[in-house]
């Protein structure tokens, strides 16, 4: 019977259950922490947009 559930969506909803949790206790820490995510990841995608218009 539990063989027929998704695994993943399992896990999709615990990640989701433990970042409300986080948020929730520790917004301050949680805000840190997404804008150095989203730095990363805007930074990330800086570098890809240099290395794509570098081939001419």
């Amino acid at each position: 019977m539990y063989s027929d559930r998704n695994p993943r969506r399992f896990l999709l909803i615990l990640l989701a259950a433990l970042a409300l949790f986080f948020v929730i206790r520790e917004p301050a820490k949680a805000a840190v922490l997404t804008t150095h995510a989203v730095n990363g990841l805007m930074a990330a995608a800086d570098s890809l947009v240099t290395f794509a218009s570098s081939f001419g």
